[in-house]
């Protein structure tokens, strides 16, 4: 158990799971103490393989990647408690990520290729869906056989959103109205190749991050208020795995990306003033670092690896960033994302 601690200093945190091994609850509530590192399960609440959850005040939202039987779900969050709330049909085969804005979830569907827009209803339960954008862009790898949706990222401001096709190598940029419908603006290509597959907005919506599942590189793209132009392309692993996830720092100094089935870990970037980076440090985790979650504070990142059954935590150097291994982690089975309880 947790001691009495000041509540600032304990952080609860949603983990969505993959459920196929058997072993995994679906999606994990949990406190941890980012002073003494000491954390406990809170609750859990049932869904097949929640691969992506998302918070919005006291409600969370989930996928099930479930093949063409994909779910979405809303939960109540009611202090240390979970209570699923609805599930809905998500219209698209397995989708593997989600945000959420205001009454609307957008969420990314891998097989079907296509991004869905749901309405939130005033309850907080998943409503219908509003918008579905489907793509048949393809290249040249044998994963990228059709287009295959893999993230969807808000820009600050709530105006923008963009979507990932590492089926198609192309970068889809939206204008995201008042009323959260989107409208397709841009489309950015990429080396065939690449795979697109995270990306991760610079504060100021200057620039656009993003990293490569399949050509282990990450790509810095100016955006000028209508257009995302290619600035700079960059190694991240060496290794002959997959590129996995990517965060920018709270502060937007650093940036970070994980590399995954082979030679498997976090790297480290640091951020130029005109928003270029510069590789600066390899850190080796456990096995396949699919995602990770840097706190809000920004002295801690939490990173899942999927296949060693944990969440190793490191501190960062508020001077560089580096990361150091605290010696601690999470033990949850297959956990697959991490987000804060608000």
């Amino acid at each position: 158990m947790i001691p009495q601690y000041s509540t600032a200093l304990v952080l609860r945190l949603l983990v969505g799971t993959y459920t196929f091994a058997g072993d995994s609850k679906g999606i994990y509530l949990c406190a941890l103490n980012t002073e003494t590192l000491e954390w406990q399960v809170l609750d859990t609440a049932w869904a097949e393989n929640p691969s992506y959850v998302a918070v919005q005040g006291d409600c969370a939202y989930a996928i099930s990647e479930s093949g063409n039987h994909s779910q979405v779900h809303s939960l109540k969050i009611e202090g240390d408690t979970l209570r699923l709330t609805s599930t809905r049909a998500d219209q698209g085969d397995d989708p593997c990520h989600l945000k959420v804005m205001g009454d609307k979830i957008y969420i990314a569907n891998y097989t079907s290729g296509s991004v869905v827009v749901k309405h939130i209803n005033a309850d907080g339960t998943v409503g219908d869906n509003v918008q579905e954008f489907r793509f048949d862009d393809r290249s040249t790898s044998p994963r990228q056989e059709a287009s295959h949706m893999h993230n969807v990222a808000i820009a600050p401001s709530g105006k923008w959103l963009t979507a990932s096709n590492l089926g198609g190598d192309r970068i889809y940029l939206f204008k995201r109205h008042d009323d959260g419908t989107l409208t397709l603006r841009d489309t950015a290509r990429v080396k065939a190749g690449s795979g697109p597959r995270h990306m991760d907005w610079a504060g100021d919506e200057r620039h656009l991050y993003l990293i490569n599942e399949l050509s282990n590189d990450v790509m810095v793209f100016g955006f000028d208020g209508t257009t995302l132009t290619l600035e700079q392309t960059i190694v991240a692993s060496t290794a002959q795995g997959h590129a996995g996830d990517l965060h920018l720092h709270p502060s937007g100094r650093w940036l970070y990306g994980s590399a995954r089935n082979e030679g498997d870990g976090l790297i480290l970037f640091t951020v130029a003033e005109d928003g270029r980076v510069e590789r600066s440090a390899f850190y080796a985790t456990q096995k396949h670092p699919r995602n990770f979650f840097i706190t809000p504070c920004g002295t801690l990142l939490l990173c899942a690896c999927m296949n060693s059954n944990c969440i190793e935590i490191f501190r960062i150097s508020p001077e560089d960033g580096t990361l150091t291994h605290t010696g601690r982690s999470i033990a949850l089975p297959k956990p697959v994302c991490i987000v804060a309880v608000c």
